[in-house]
């Protein structure tokens, strides 16, 4: 059986790599890099070395085919006329202080190029030399081993052995999960409203590799109605792989407990949730050393029997499976959970795993494209996720915290922490004169950059040299801000722009990307198809201009599954909560607040724009009603005080319960208070951000391209907010809830033609009596159904 093709370096990494995981001695050079130092010493290698040399065979183990490729560095005769297989590396680290491990591991991949080499031209012997170039000193370190064709054949039969047991694997699962998905059925008896139309299209993009924008209102069923389309096409061999992305949390649970449905309706699929790094660490503060994590130590002598026996006993596999597996076999669990995600159908994580370009997927995003599947939940959190995984911030302070605690016996790395500091200093100075705290420009700051990389070089020398010196760890810090800096500036362009920012404390400089369409662009198109969804992408030509969808993306809108009686949208054209006027209209938002909370004992929520407001708000609305229970959300809640916020809000209450929450944060959206959890929401204001500089240049951009700053930049980010925040009311079909929109703003055009249409019943109410009439009536509707 022909098992396909694998190159030299994937089989050499997967089969034979051992050591530890160890943050310091991660090479920061880029591919580009990489090839242009291999390309300077393949020139001046000379004439009679031959450069790239494609190597390729296909090789028989128990009855299969594999063809093993790869392109050798370099080929050449020495002086005694021995055939050496010349193998280069670069990096940072000095070659004495490389590991045994990382050195066998260049002989590894050497010794398949020389077995490939020697077979095609019949030698009996051939030698492996690892050249070795260090960056920062420019120092080059030649090793040599000869080996004779049996010691090779001995070393390829071991390879081949090991490494195909893994391909039987991987090929017999594909077998058994797309005998299973080409079988697989919707997983409930009955479709919502809208659910079978959107499992339709997305079925169709996929199958036609394109991009669809869904608007799909809270309550569609929006996770099944993607995943089980995706998994249909992937059983039908259209795809490899589907990455189902998500900001937040909870919506992963919702995509296992959806995988969890269509496991008991036959479905074969193993799934892996990806979990942060820093949540998912077994050391209460986080340290990827060997000296300091047992789970780092050795890691890759243990990865294999770790994966295997994780592999033949999961098939969906949580935070709490690798947990229970990196404990069994002392694996760093987030490494364990990237390297068993090769092996997965479905990958469940963060948006950042595509799009960041600091911390995305490259075992599978660094070939152009592939057969993968995207599947982008809440997708209107990307807007402003992905300006800040484009955008990068370098701190005066950060730096300044590192040199105070590094000895002053380390001069190289203080003079070049030097030559950064005086760049900051010139800035200050020149904001003193010209007696400004805020500045940006289209340039990027060449003369910083060319520091930082000077730096980055020293800093990896310094960090492989001194493990455990007391100044790493604000070291380390300091230096992934600096990698991340120089990451971005790789990619800057005219969609960015650089401010500098004085505080009374520091001085900061930023890369800000306004518009990031084209780098979602980008990363999209490392996959086959794309669908992106939310409950609230209106209006939808937007999103899919600002989260590069590109002209030819389809689009999509699904009306609200609900009963457009169980709802009623309020809006109080009488008060004003523009800033001028919010001071003057605390009463009547108090008022407002009042006659919802008393049309009937339930849960309620009110939402504001600022932390400020709410505060002024709430202390009034408890003076007057001191008899109502209120709950205020806190600026710096920890996930213990959050769920302990949401428990309060319980299923049928005996007295009223007011929550206090601002909008855009953790209680606007993502929260699923069903049933009499919840019955009423309250959103002040139209939700505009504050503006700051940061919006103004946002603005300006889009004024500039299209005429439409505003919208862009304030109107429909604010827009969004609220149409999140509404939607915590109505989670199911038998859920009945008030929304009141306190703001004159909302009866406006440009604001109505935002209004979803399900909110096109929406009644307008004039004053105080009118709000109360219609409450009232309302509720006594409800009691009659």
């Amino acid at each position: 059986m022909d098992r396909g093709k694998i190159s030299v370096r994937e089989i050499v990494e997967f089969t034979l790599r051992r050591g530890d995981i160890d943050s310091r001695h991660v090479s920061n050079h880029t591919a580009q890099e990489g090839a242009r130092l291999h390309r300077k010493l393949q020139k001046a290698a000379g004439e009679d070395y031959a450069k790239e040399v494609s190597l390729k065979r296909t090789m028989t183990v128990q009855e299969d085919s594999l063809t093993i490729e790869g392109r050798a560095d370099g080929i050449f005769c020495d002086e005694a006329g021995k055939t050496v297989i010349d193998e280069i590396k670069t990096s940072e680290v000095h070659f004495e202080d490389l590991s045994e491990d990382q050195l066998e591991l260049f002989f590894f991949q050497g010794m398949v190029y020389g077995y490939l080499y020697a077979f095609q031209e019949q030698l009996t012997e051939i030698a492996v030399q690892v050249t070795y170039y260090q960056t920062t000193e420019e120092v080059i370190t030649r090793t040599r081993r000869e080996f004779t064709m049996t010691d090779l054949q001995l070393f390829m039969d071991h390879l081949l052995t090991e490494y195909h047991k893994w391909l039987v694997f991987q090929d017999d699962w594909r077998r058994v999960r797309n005998t299973a998905l080409t079988k697989l059925t919707f997983p409930y008896e009955t479709f919502r409203k809208g659910q079978r139309e959107l499992a339709a299209a997305a079925y169709k993009t996929l199958k036609t590799s394109r991009r669809l924008f869904v608007e799909a209102p809270t309550g569609t069923g929006k996770t099944i109605s993607t995943l089980f389309p995706a998994l249909k096409a992937m059983g039908e061999a259209d795809g490899d792989r589907c990455f189902y992305l998500t900001a937040k949390t909870i919506t992963r649970q919702v995509a296992e407990d959806a995988l969890k449905a269509l496991a008991k309706n036959g479905s074969q699929t193993k799934s892996v949730t990806l979990t942060a790094k820093d949540k998912i660490c077994f050391l209460e503060e986080r340290n990827c050393t060997p000296e300091h994590c047992p789970y780092a130590k050795g890691y890759y002598n243990r990865i294999n029997e770790g994966l295997w026996d994780l592999l033949h006993h999961e098939n969906q596999i949580t935070r709490e499976v690798i947990e229970h597996y990196g404990k069994k076999h002392e694996l760093c669990p987030f490494e364990l959970s990237l390297d068993v995600s090769l092996f997965c159908d479905v990958i469940i994580g963060d948006y950042n795993y595509l799009f960041d370009p600091t911390v995305y997927l490259r075992r599978f995003f660094e070939e152009p494209k592939e057969d993968y599947y995207f599947l982008i939940d809440e997708a209107h959190n990307l807007v402003s996720r992905s300006r800040e995984m484009y955008s990068a911030t370098l701190s005066r302070n950060s730096g300044n915290a590192f040199q105070e605690k590094l000895p002053k016996s380390f001069r190289g790395l203080h003079r070049r922490l030097n030559q950064i500091d005086n760049e900051f200093e010139l800035l200050q100075q020149r904001s003193i004169e010209e007696d400004w705290r805020f500045k940006h420009q289209s340039l990027m700051p060449e003369s910083l950059i060319n520091r930082l990389y000077g730096f980055s070089e020293k800093m990896k020398e310094w960090l492989a040299a001194n493990p455990g010196n007391p100044a790493e760890e604000t070291g380390l810090a300091y230096y992934f801000e600096v990698q991340a800096f120089l990451r971005i500036s790789e990619i800057y362009d005219d969609h960015f722009e650089t401010t500098i920012e004085r505080t009374y404390t520091d001085l900061k400089i930023k890369l800000f990307c306004i518009a990031p369409a084209p780098f979602l662009d980008q990363m999209l198109a490392k996959g086959k198809s794309a669908l992106l969804f939310s409950a609230s992408f209106t209006p939808l030509a937007y999103y899919q201009d600002v989260l590069g969808g590109g002209k030819e993306a389809l689009r999509y809108k699904l009306p609200s599954p609900f009963p457009p009686e169980h709802q009623r949208i309020l809006v109080a054209d009488y008060i004003e909560t523009t800033y001028r006027k919010r001071q003057a209209s605390l009463p009547l938002v108090v008022d407002a607040i009042y006659q919802m909370v008393t049309g009937k004992t339930g849960n309620y929520l009110v939402f504001f724009p600022s932390y400020q407001y709410l505060d002024e708000v709430a202390s009034l609305f408890a003076s007057n009603h001191p008899e109502i229970t209120c709950l205020i959300q806190d600026t710096q809640m920890v996930e213990e005080e959050r769920e302990a916020f949401l428990a309060r809000f319980e299923a049928n209450p005996i007295e009223t319960l007011v929550g206090f929450c601002v909008l855009g944060g953790i209680f606007s959206e993502g929260i699923d208070l069903k049933g009499d959890r919840l019955i009423g929401t309250a959103i002040v204001g139209v939700g505009l951000p504050q503006m700051n500089h940061e919006q103004d240049l946002i603005k300006n951009y889009f004024d500039d391209a299209q005429g439409k700053g505003f919208e862009y930049a304030y109107q429909l980010p604010g827009m969004n907010k609220v149409l999140q925040a509404a939607g915590r009311v109505i989670r199911d079909v038998s859920d009945f809830g008030v929304v009141l929109l306190l703001d004159q703003r909302f009866i406006s055009p440009r604001y109505q033609k935002l209004f979803p249409q399900h909110w096109r019943h929406a009644r307008l109410v004039h004053d105080t009596q009118q709000l109360q009439a219609e409450l009232s009536d309302f509720w006594r509707t409800q009691n009659t159904v």
